[in-house]
């Protein structure tokens, strides 16, 4: 069969404009499916299952059920992306109140999930313990297709500053504001890398963490807080005490057995614990058991936050501090 030539024409034209229009139709289509740089994917071991988690855009109703976590996304500037925070246990981070007084305020302590689900989340991130029955088991939040971030640095046993700089790389990642995450962490390596350079050669100092007692000390053993202490040459003298958890009970014979130079007592000033840092030093000083302690009979003892030893925004401007009661010097 053979076509006339104006037929022609017209079959040349429609067949260009269906592969025009095709091809705009394609390329919206990719764009609304799968943002530039997604999806982003991570691991994660919840109820003791490894699941994979990932986002395919940036999320816009983000919940985080911990401070410390609240305090990693709005040091990323991502307050317009989140629809509530929760577990407030001490003073916001200062440079950070502005921020955090925009989003909303689940619970002062733990939401119940209904109150979770009330607010749309499309990303939560906290403590590992916030996805567990103590909170919100992780399942029912799983069963909502809500992706749960939990940081490295929160459950690794061998958590460093590095880990938690990928923590931060990560979340600038699943939120496309990588230029942000990168800086902030630049920022703070140079930061410490001005304090280690003070510190120079200068002596390492033993130390003794201490929490909270409830007939037996409370302290921190491996992971994050004890090899950040060690940036500062602050060597946590509970770390080889054969003891494979981050935090936990010792006895008060072995911290005289260990006789630390220093004793960083973690303060709380919150609804979590009515302890305060001059209690805990005159518990020390009071107990006979505990007087031959270099760090007692010296006077030795060091207030911290919390938040201050633990994965944080916080670590390297309290590593300066640290640094400077604990070797006596005074850095610009």
């Amino acid at each position: 069969m053979r076509f006339h030539t104006s037929a022609k024409k017209g079959l040349v034209l429609l067949a260009s404009a269906t592969l025009l229009f095709g091809a705009f139709g394609c390329g919206k289509t990719d764009t609304a499916e799968k943002a530039p740089g997604y999806p982003v994917e991570w691991s994660e071991t919840l109820d003791g299952e490894t699941v994979t988690q990932n986002v395919s855009k940036a999320p816009t109703h983000a919940v985080s059920l911990s401070q410390a976590t609240s305090e990693m996304l709005l040091q990323l500037g991502l307050e317009g992306s989140m629809v509530g925070t929760a577990m407030k246990e001490e003073p916001i981070y200062e440079p950070l109140v502005e921020a955090y007084d925009k989003v909303p305020v689940l619970a002062e302590k733990e939401p119940s999930f209904e109150t979770f689900m009330a607010s749309e989340p499309d990303f939560v991130t906290g403590w590992g313990v916030d996805f567990t029955k103590r909170v919100i088991p992780a399942e029912k939040i799983r069963a909502q297709n809500v992706p749960i971030f939990v940081p490295a640095s929160m459950e690794k046993t061998d958590a460093d500053l590095d880990t938690l700089f990928d923590d931060m790389l990560k979340l600038g990642a699943i939120f496309h504001v990588e230029d942000r995450a990168q800086q902030w962490v630049d920022g703070q390596k140079k930061d410490l890398a001005a304090v280690q350079k003070e510190i120079g050669n200068l002596p390492h100092k033993r130390v003794f963490v201490y929490d909270s007692s409830d007939g037996q000390p409370f302290t921190v053993f491996k992971g994050y807080t004890t090899n950040i202490l060690k940036l500062i040459g602050a060597d946590n003298v509970m770390e080889n005490a054969d003891v494979d958890k981050t935090w936990a009970t010792t006895s008060w014979e072995s911290i005289v057995e260990a006789d630390p130079d220093y004793i960083i007592i973690t303060e709380y000033v919150g609804f979590r614990n009515e302890d305060d840092f001059q209690q805990k030093v005159d518990a020390f000083k009071n107990n006979p058991q505990l007087q031959n302690i270099s760090a007692v009979r010296q006077n030795h003892f060091v207030r911290v936050r919390l938040s201050e030893i633990t994965p944080g925004v916080r670590t390297v401007t309290a590593l300066k501090r640290l640094a400077e009661e604990i070797h006596g010097i005074t850095i610009q």
